[in-house]
Parts: structure tokens; C-alpha cells; sequence
């Protein structure tokens, strides 16, 4: 695992191949949260407790930079094939499943609310969030508020205040005494 600095992993999280995963500087990992997959993690990242990133060695999730899952989100980055062309289980010799691999990208300052499931293939857009309890099953749209089963747009966030304040962030961070 590639890590930058400020970087704090739970020793209750799982991080399974961690062979595959690269993180930049201040990143949070929460205890109880289980990664499965390929990831690449920017810097200013949160991932709460009880969150769940599946996809074995073939699927990847990335997350820009100042992202956020909140408690008990779902990233599925690899999934079976449900209509019965293949037998379903992790335990099946691989010649008798069928299973789609994908990379779920989130792009800079995305929040996912608690308990956001996002399903494979999935873009989401920068500066866009996601209510809570919301299944987000197609690409979002940037600097957009979402909600819903299915999620639909439900509002605009304030894009020149978000970059105004990141910038802030990256300038005391290169001056430290300017704070």
C-alpha cells in the first residue's frame, strides 16, 4: 500500500489487497469499514464506519480529492451476472460465473451521504453529494445535490465557494504560517 502523510487506518478496518491501493496525504479510514478492491484515494479523504468497497482484484474505486463517504455506504465495483447466465458466489470456479468488473470514480469534493449504495460502473461528478439512503445506479452530473431510490437531482451546490475554500486549504498547507 502507497500511502502519504496524515494518513489514519483504523486497526478495525479490512483492507484486502492492499497491494492495489495508494492513498495521498490526510486520509481517514474509520473502523469496521471493509475494501475489497483496487483504490486510489486522493488527499482529504473520509471514509466512515461500517463502510463496504467490493470488487476483488479486477474492479477499483477512485476518489478525488476532498471526498467523503459517510457511515455504511456501499461501493460495488464488481458484481455478478443476476440473469441467470452464470452461477452467483465468490466460492464458484470463475468458469461457471459471469461477472462484471468496473471502476466507480468520485470526482473532487463528492460527499456520499449514510448509507449510499453505488452500483458498478458508476461516475459521479465533481462537487456533487448524495443524500442518505439514496441508490445512485447511473453517472452524476457535477456540482449537483441528489437524493432518492433512484437518485435524481434535487438542487445546485455553491461550486465558487467549495473551490474558494480548498484553495484556501492548499495555500496555509504550502505556507503554513500564512494561517
Amino acid at each position: 500500500m502507497k500511502t502519504g502523510t496524515d494518513v489514519r487506518i483504523s486497526p478495525q478496518a479490512v483492507i484486502v489487497n492492499a497491494d492495489l491501493v495508494e492513498m495521498g496525504d490526510h486520509v481517514a479510514i474509520d473502523p469496521f469499514t471493509v475494501i475489497t478492491t483496487a483504490a486510489t484515494l486522493g488527499s482529504y479523504i473520509h471514509i466512515a464506519p461500517h463502510c463496504t468497497v467490493i470488487g476483488g482484484r479486477n474492479g477499483k474505486l477512485v476518489m478525488g480529492d476532498f471526498t467523503g463517504l459517510a457511515a455504511g455506504c456501499r461501493i460495488i465495483c464488481s458484481t455478478d451476472d443476476y440473469s441467470g447466465l452464470g452461477l452467483i458466489n465468490p466460492t464458484v470456479p470463475m468458469k461457471y460465473r459471469v461477472v462484471t468488473c468496473t471502476t466507480i470514480t468520485l470526482g473532487r469534493f463528492v460527499t456520499l451521504g449514510t448509507n449510499v449504495i453505488v452500483l458498478p460502473g458508476v461516475t459521479i461528478g465533481e462537487g456533487a453529494v448524495v443524500g442518505a439512503g439514496s441508490i445512485v445506479n447511473r453517472d452524476l452530473e457535477p456540482w449537483r445535490i441528489y437524493a432518492g431510490s433512484p437518485v435524481r437531482p434535487i438542487g445546485q451546490r455553491n461550486r465558487d465557494k467549495i473551490l474558494a475554500y480548498a484553495e484556501e486549504i492548499m495555500r496555509s498547507k504550502a505556507n503554513p504560517t500564512s494561517a
